[in-house]
This record gives structure tokens, sequence and C-alpha cells, in this order.
């Protein structure tokens, strides 16, 4: 369910969902409140689930912060104007910054999900040109004409679509990739492909930066789940934080791209994180 929050200056949509121990998920590009990965089955397990929209997704502003620094300050003394004093952080993708510099010296934060997460500034190419104020228009355009059609796939032709969609952020081949995707992992393509579309966030997240002494400086309970097979954002990045966070438990994922939640490996990978939570939360 959406809620809207007015704080500080700003309104800007969440999810706030379930009972029990919090969990604020950061999500990543392209998406928003309506996060699915891994979400219902966290409130299922027990947790209350909050998902704000990041900064140029969903009803967010872009203005809300310009770094993950400062995002991370905002959401801590939003989660303490709700008396939140306890919460677990979850970070996806391009949502890593954020989670890292909200659970860098933060003793409100009992531990810290690194799911094939951003841990220090991604490079592309063309960087320099994307991040342009001028061209943010024509890639808006471009993002929304490329999710429209993705869209327009999955309707007409769900699992070949399916296979695509994973094959843009994978190292592996399509044959090797459509023999590791089964029909669960299909429909939550399916759902992922209707949800997601184009925002102003990724100028945001292309323009992230995080410092190393921020991972330095994490002391709550760490997990890092990254796949080998990642082309989106580098198992390098999962290496990076393991080597900065001497504490930090690892996971290779054998999922067959970006997203961890699917692919042969996806249940055991979210048991996984659901113990490492339910440990951890004291």
């Amino acid at each position: 369910m959406q809620h809207i929050a007015d704080w500080e200056g700003y309104r800007f949509d969440y999810r706030d969902s379930g009972t029990g121990p919090v969990i604020l998920l950061i999500h990543g590009t392209q998406s928003d409140y309506r996060e699915v990965y891994h979400v219902e089955r966290l409130i299922e397990a027990g947790y209350r689930i909050i998902v704000p929209s990041r900064p140029g997704y969903g009803k967010t502003p872009l203005r809300v912060a310009s770094s993950p620094g400062e995002l991370a300050a905002f959401y801590r003394r939003w989660l303490a104007s709700r008396h939140l004093e306890r919460y677990t952080v979850y970070g996806i993708s391009a949502g890593g910054p954020t989670a890292i510099a909200l659970a860098s010296g933060n003793p409100a934060v009992s531990s810290l999900v690194l799911a094939c997460a951003m841990t220090h500034q991604i490079s592309l190419p063309y960087q320099d040109w994307l991040v342009q104020p001028l061209l943010q228009r024509p890639l808006q355009l471009v993002q929304w004409i490329l999710w429209h059609y993705v869209k327009d796939k999955l309707v007409k032709f769900p699992q070949e679509a399916s296979v695509r969609m994973v094959e843009m952020t994978s190292l592996l081949q399509r044959d090797e990739i459509r023999r590791q995707l089964d029909g669960a992992d299909q429909q939550l393509l399916y759902q992922v492909g209707l949800q997601n579309g184009p925002g102003r966030g990724v100028l945001f997240d292309l323009t992230q930066q995080i410092d190393r002494p921020l991972l330095q400086a994490i002391r709550c309970p760490v997990l890092i789940v990254h796949s080998k097979a990642d082309r989106a954002v580098p198992f390098e990045h999962a290496l990076y934080a393991r080597r900065a966070i001497a504490h930090a438990q690892f996971i290779e994922s054998a999922s067959p791209g970006h997203l961890i939640w699917i692919g042969p490996s996806a249940r055991r990978d979210e048991r996984m994180i659901e113990r490492f939570i339910a440990l951890n939360h004291l």
C-alpha cells in the first residue's frame, strides 16, 4: 500500500507493510516503493517492511538528496521521528551506497544486507555524457520507450521476454540463462517488468560515490550476496565491500545474472538472508 509523507518540506511516497522487526529496504534503479524482490516473503516471515521511493523515483523528488550520505541522513532522521529505534537495512543494487551510508556508524542499525549492491562508484561507457543535464529528458524518453517495449513483449511472449530481461544484466549466454529459469522466475520477472519504469533517479544512481572509510566504519553484522554472472553491478563490488568490512559474511549466489531472486539458488539465498536478519535482530 502506498503512503505519502510530508516531512522536512518534502513529499515522498513509501510502502509500510507487515508487523514485527523493521527492515528498511532501499530499492535499486528503475524501481520505487512497489519493489517486489523478497518483500512478500519477508512480510510472511514476520517482518515489517518499509520501502521509500528513492530520489527521482515514484513521487519522490530528485532534490530530496544529492548523494547517498545526504539520503541516508534524511532516512535516519525520518525513522527517528517515527520512533523506530532499531532496524535492519537491506540495500539492493543502486540502493547499496545509501544502505552503506545509513549503516555506517549508526547504532540503530542491527544488521546490513547488501544484495547485488553497488559498493563504490559505478563505471559505464559514456558516463560523463549520460549525466549531463541537457540529456536527461532524451534519456527519460529512451527509458520509457525501452520499458514500453519490454512490457509489450512480456505480455505477448512472457517466456522469451524473461530470458532477454535477464540477458541484459548477465554475463551468461542466452541458452544457459534459458535453462536456469523456471515458471516462478518468469512470473516474478513479469511482475517486475510491469511494475518498473523510467525515472529521473537514474541521474542520482550514476553519480553516486561512497568513501571507503564509511564501509570500514560499519560495526553491525553485514551479509553480502552477489553473483559472478552479474553484468550490471560487477562481482568486484562485492569483493571490494568484503575487503573493506573485515567482519562481513559473504554468499556467492548462483543467480544467472544481476538479480539474486531468480535462478536455481534464489530460495536458498533468500532463506540465508532471512536467517541472517533473524539472528542479528537484537
